[in-house]
């Protein structure tokens, strides 16, 4: 500590009186009210916004990782907050020292005084007329001397004290630091995956036209062979409406049965008519129903002439 008592008063009323006043302090604790009321704004809404995702909006693991790792976050804001509002009472307390230390210190000009009256008494002081007055400024200005340093000490003590501040903490990490690597990891991957993928479709892209032309070149082949058929495959794909001759009994059958009903309506159905008849007439022989004249009428229609056997002719 600075030994103020060994400066006269001129030097130590010079200093305070000069100096640049409680005006910085109060502008610091200005701002350091201002800083505190901002940051338990901002812890206010940090636990606000919390506890909305955590209990309303965001529910399960993930919500309680955030809160987790968001808590100590509001948590350093608030103590910051304090050490804020702390810092800025300080500062008034330094302002207010400093004023104390103003109004106690002895003005510069009473000096000035008291040094310019004791300095004119002793040049007039020829025959010691003056030696009273001269000794009671001496006794002035040691007042002042010692007011001064008294003011000093007292300044210097509770300005020591004001400007004891507890020193603030660095934020607490509220992210994983391998957070970022993870990342630029998944990152990297998904950028190696989608580069495969576009390489594998540009493969495909590059190998499509090659099966399009053995495609093209295989049904122009089948085409030609088609067109060089010989007459009986014309017919049978004329007849079907097939456009390939048939390789088994399922596909003989399908181009056949189109005309299945044609070939027995011209050829089956005649045979048909004859065989009812023939069964109808056994039936009347037997019954006694036919009498002699079937037979003979029988033989006079062309193309009956068995049934007329039949019937006894």
């Amino acid at each position: 500590m600075v030994d103020y008592g060994a400066f006269p008063p001129e030097f130590n009323s010079a200093r305070i009186y000069s100096g640049p006043g409680s005006g910085s302090f109060l502008a610091a604790a200005s701002a350091w009210s201002a800083l505190a009321a901002e940051l338990n704004s901002a812890a206010l809404s940090y636990d606000n916004v919390i506890t909305s995702l955590n209990s309303e909006e965001w529910l399960g693991t993930a919500s309680t990782a955030m809160a987790q790792a968001a808590a100590p976050y509001a948590a350093w804001l608030t103590t910051t907050a304090a050490q804020a509002e702390e810092a800025a009472t300080q500062a008034r307390t330094a302002a207010a020292a400093y004023e104390t230390a103003l109004a106690s210190s002895v003005p510069p000009p009473l000096i000035a005084v008291n040094r310019t009256q004791v300095t004119q008494l002793q040049a007039t002081n020829v025959l010691g007329q003056n030696t009273p007055l001269i000794a009671q400024l001496e006794a002035q200005y040691g007042e002042y001397w010692a007011q001064d340093a008294a003011a000093m000490y007292s300044y210097a003590g509770q300005s020591a004290s004001a400007t004891k501040v507890a020193q603030f903490q660095k934020a607490p990490e509220v992210t994983n630091p391998s957070g970022q690597a993870t990342q630029s990891a998944a990152v990297t991957n998904a950028t190696a995956n989608s580069t495969a993928t576009n390489t594998s479709k540009t493969l495909q892209a590059l190998a499509q036209p090659a099966t399009t032309t053995s495609t093209n070149a295989t049904a122009a082949t089948t085409t030609a062979a088609t067109t060089t058929t010989d007459p009986l495959s014309e017919v049978w794909f004329l007849l079907t409406g097939q456009t390939s001759l048939p390789t088994n009994l399922g596909t003989l059958v399908n181009g056949y049965s189109p005309f299945a009903g044609l070939f027995y309506n011209t050829e089956g159905l005649p045979y048909f008519s004859t065989g009812m008849a023939n069964t109808f007439t056994q039936i009347a022989k037997s019954v006694g129903a036919i009498g002699g004249a079937a037979p003979a009428a029988a033989k006079a229609l062309p193309g009956l002439g068995g049934l007329g056997g039949m019937l006894g002719g």
